[in-house]
């Protein structure tokens, strides 16, 4: 991570990311709750403002003032009335007439005068009103009820207005306590998101050290593993896929070496041979002859070594294409007994075939023959004489089975993880008579594994050895 830029880092894109998903809400909650609250304030002061000018104009009316405006006493007593409403609730209030004339102000300014005021022509006409507008830079709320004579007519009306300010004060100095709450938490979360992502990428640079150290070759390199969480899981599967990694550079090393020593082995045996028959003189035929069929022996190994290691070659890299076709299992298994037959007899082992039922499933039949040929060749092989192979073949509605039971010598238990690996033989003394090229498992193996099935192995040194192979019947 010390190459990657910052803007590259994902320390920062988390951080970032985590700071937006912080503050978005808190921004969000700042714009919608200072809009509600102002909208709450404002209604709240309309509807406040609009019952106060419909009881205005409800005691106008039963006072009958309008119709009574030349009784002193009574005007006195309204416009002392509306005065003191007027210092309580900090409005003013207007009396208009029909023509819209000012028959009272509470501030003594526009008495006498017609004004044309928005709420005050739909009082008059229809309903009472109320509103908000600016005047010279100020907020103020307007509302206006109308004042009824004893036959409901609209006859007046009944004008307040009031300063809006205190309201958007009261806003300001909430919007100035959310502004701080919001910098503080703001200021808190960047803080606890820098720690958070340091712990959480941590790992993660621990992690991409040991990537580093494994890309040079250094196979061995493991990361500390600690807790349960998905870095924990993930330094886990990293150290499982060092120790393959290093397991199969071993096991590359391990092929190459017995390559090396199975085919050096034969061209040692091919050179003395040939050595002795040019540098010694007078050489009996039968010597010679004898020679050569040593020659010949040790030319044909090679040629097996060789065809089975281009075998595996072109199933690893898939070169040779596996036919699948529709084929009797039975059929197969009873050629490969046929095939052997002889081979155990001579060897006086006795080799039986159990077929529970008929099965038909899809599989390369000659490389599925040459799979199956190899495991009992092996069972017939390392079991003595007067032992069993016994070969049984069955199927649920899934898989067939092909298991191989031989009472032979026996696989140690802890030899039996490596069995199917390339050139491995348990014995390291057994001669290269008995002992084959070490390559038939490993051969089985890959083919079953082509053909989507498993081959497993269960042995007890000393009493003998069942190889399980479990094929689908169906294709994939």
């Amino acid at each position: 991570m010390d190459n990657v830029r910052w803007y590259h880092s994902i320390r920062w894109k988390l951080a970032l990311s985590y700071l937006f998903v912080s503050i978005a809400p808190l921004i969000f909650f700042y714009f919608t709750v200072i809009n509600d609250i102002e909208t709450a304030y404002i209604n709240d002061r309309k509807r406040r403002l609009l019952y106060t000018a419909d009881f205005e104009a409800n005691r106008l009316s039963i006072a009958n003032y309008l119709g009574n405006l030349t009784e002193g006493p009574l005007m006195q007593i309204l416009n002392s009335d509306m005065a003191t409403s007027s210092r309580n609730g900090g409005y003013r209030i207007m009396v208009f007439d029909s023509s819209f004339m000012v028959v009272n102000d509470t501030n003594m300014v526009q008495t006498g005068n017609t004004l044309i005021v928005p709420e005050v022509v739909v009082a008059l006409t229809y309903r009472n009103d109320v509103g908000i507008r600016n005047d010279e830079d100020a907020q103020v709320v307007y509302a206006a009820a109308g004042i009824l004579n004893s036959y409901g007519e609209r006859i007046g009306a009944v004008f307040l207005a009031e300063d809006a300010a205190d309201i958007f004060e009261s806003i300001d100095s909430i919007r100035q306590t959310i502004i701080l709450y919001t910098l503080i938490s703001g200021t808190f979360i960047v803080i606890l998101v820098f720690f958070v992502s340091q712990i959480l990428i941590e790992p993660l640079k621990r992690l991409l050290k040991a990537v580093r150290v494994v890309s040079s070759g250094h196979l061995s390199q493991r990361v500390p593993v600690r807790g349960y969480d998905e870095y924990s899981q993930l330094g886990i599967s990293f150290n499982n896929m060092t120790e393959k990694l290093e397991y199969t550079e071993k096991a590359r090393e391990e092929f190459v070496s017995n390559v090396s020593h199975e085919l050096k082995t034969p061209l040692s045996s091919i050179k003395v041979l040939s050595e002795s028959m040019l540098l010694e003189e007078n050489l009996p035929l039968e010597t010679h002859l004898e020679f050569l069929r040593d020659i010949t022996s040790e030319v044909d190994r090679m040629t097996v070594i060789v065809n089975d290691l281009l075998e595996l070659v072109k199933l690893d890299s898939h070169e040779q294409g596996f036919r699948s076709e529709e084929m009797n299992l039975n059929d197969l298994v009873e050629d490969v007994i046929n095939r052997l037959a002889p081979i155990a007899k001579q060897k006086d082992v006795l080799l039986l075939y159990e077929s529970r039922q008929l099965i038909y499933l899809y599989a390369d039949e000659l490389k599925l023959s040459l799979a199956i040929s190899n495991i009992i060749e092996n069972g017939i092989k390392y079991t003595p004489q007067k032992g069993t192979v016994k070969v049984v073949i069955e199927a649920d509605y899934q898989n067939a089975t092909i298991s191989i039971y031989d009472t032979g010598i026996g696989i140690p238990t802890e030899e039996q993880n490596k069995i199917f690996n390339r050139f491995y033989r348990v014995d390291k003394t057994r001669n290269r008579g008995t002992g084959g090229t070490g390559l038939g498992l490993a051969i089985t193996h890959s083919v079953v594994l082509h053909h989507g099935g498993t081959l497993t192995l269960n042995s007890t040194l000393g009493e003998g050895s069942v190889f399980t192979i479990k094929l689908p019947l169906q294709k994939d």
